[in-house]
């Protein structure tokens, strides 16, 4: 019986276009147009991209991974209101809110072993009351708002950064703008393009004060990332003491704080009449949204558009020491990772299905625009369409993934990676070169329906 193509159902509403998805290279290498390397680590044996911009560019242009701290899209922000005060503009949270900030920065400071008197010394520093310029006060405004491109107040950063990392301690400090635009060195020289300009600056860095500075763009040490450091943060790191060190390298942003007014004693009003006043205060933990890849979607990036580097305690990986580390990891990588492959270079983007009890599910340009139209359940056999299934099913198993399948408006697809016996197992991904793919479109047989379009005739 031959399968029936249904064209992918459009969502109602889509508020964006769709980008051109990542380049692939081809033709020589003298022809080649120059192809952007992307960062990612393995930490925990997760896949993880740190930097904002290859967050962006990334989720942006295929759809690759998802927020750590969201649904799908990494788009987390510490608040929906944000105001501006002075000339920055500050995230509105509740008290409430930042209470269980300050329960979450005392639990981690437990985790690090300090003494209560020292976490407490510490939360005192970082939840007193700050009182910054409000000479101007431009009003409330929402984080769609400030995203905008064509925003005169915003900062430019806010298109490519968290919001919650626009606005940090270095940004209240008075600087002179052409000491900002001057380029120089930065603490590692592994990760400084600049780094034959400068070669004099690192030598004056103490390691000591640098080890007790966190980046507040990357939520790491400046050790470990490479940013820049401040001077105002070298001079204060030379003299900080063990409490202040804690304390600095925690603090991340400042943040607007709705509390009570201390004007309004009357304890019986409403609540929700009742006036509140904006407090800033320094935001003791901070939460950073990071993109996280599957094992597919890395090595898809890695090994068939080369666009992204992969790292593993600050050294860099080959193809091959990935290629083993993912499927000493995961056992059914390889074959996962075969019908990855082939779907995405069908033009589908292929998300996670362990929701629905598959492998994967299909996305037709991606999940901004198309509903899901597939749900795929992956299989390896040899050439006689025999061997030991990833899920062995039963008939009550399959009837059950089909009715799931059908109850979420999809279709269940059975998707073949046939491996030739002399190439098992797949030790190597040039291998992948002999492996054949084919699908099959399981239907349900509904009997009312086979009787009716039988009366019908």
């Amino acid at each position: 019986m031959e399968a029936i193509f249904h064209a992918p159902k459009r969502r109602p509403r889509v508020y964006e276009a769709f980008e051109a998805p990542l380049p692939v290279p081809f033709g020589t290498d003298s022809g080649l147009e120059r192809v952007e390397i992307y960062k990612a680590e393995i930490i925990n044996q997760h896949v993880i991209v740190r930097d904002s911009e290859h967050i962006q560019a990334l989720y942006g242009r295929g759809y690759f991974g998802k927020g750590v701290l969201s649904r799908s899209r990494p788009a987390h922000s510490l608040s929906k209101r944000w105001e501006y005060v002075s000339d920055k503009c500050l995230p509105v949270i509740s008290l409430e809110k930042y209470q269980k900030h300050v329960r979450w920065a005392r639990s981690a400071l437990l985790a690090q072993g300090l003494d209560e008197d020292v976490i407490s010394q510490v939360l005192s520093e970082l939840t007193h009351p700050i009182q910054p310029d409000l000479q101007e006060h431009h009003g409330e405004v929402s984080s769609e708002e400030i995203q905008e491109p064509g925003a005169s107040r915003a900062p430019s950063s806010h298109q490519d950064h968290p919001m919650e990392d626009a606005f940090t301690e270095q940004d209240c400090e008075d600087s002179e703008p052409s000491k900002a635009k001057r380029p120089r060195r930065q603490g590692d020289h592994r990760y400084d393009p600049l780094a034959e300009l400068y070669p004099e600056e690192p030598e004056q860095l103490d390691p000591n004060v640098l080890a007790r500075i966190k980046c507040k763009r990357h939520d790491d040490w400046i050790v470990h990332c490479g940013c820049r450091v401040d001077e105002s943060e070298l001079i204060r790191g030379a003299s900080v003491s063990a409490s202040q060190a804690c304390a600095a390298s925690i603090a991340h942003g400042y943040v607007l704080v709705e509390e009570p007014d201390e004007d309004d004693d009357d304890g019986e009003s409403d609540q929700n009449d009742r006036k509140c006043r904006l407090v800033c205060r320094i935001n003791p933990f901070s939460m950073i949204e990071y993109l996280q890849l599957s094992y597919e979607e890395a090595f898809f990036l890695l090994y068939a558009l080369g666009c992204l580097s992969v790292y593993s305690d600050g050294k860099h990986l080959t193809i091959l020491q990935v290629w083993e580390l993912f499927r000493s990891t995961q056992p059914s990588f390889d074959t996962t990772y075969a019908a990855y492959h082939y779907f995405r270079s069908k033009g589908w983007v292929p998300k996670s299905g362990v929701k629905y009890g598959s492998d994967f599910v299909l996305y037709w340009k991606g999940p901004p625009f198309y509903h899901a139209s597939y749900s795929v359940a992956v299989e390896r056999v040899n050439e006689s369409y025999q061997g030991a299934g990833l899920r062995p099913f039963s008939w009550r198993s399959l009837a059950a993934l089909s009715r799931t399948t059908a109850n979420v408006s999809k279709e269940l697809m059975l998707c073949y990676v046939i491996v030739p016996s002399d190439v098992q197992p797949l030790s190597s991904p040039e291998l992948l070169r002999q492996v054949k793919v084919q699908e099959i479109i399981v239907s349900r047989w509904i009997s009312s329906r086979e009787r009716a379009e039988q009366e019908d005739i």
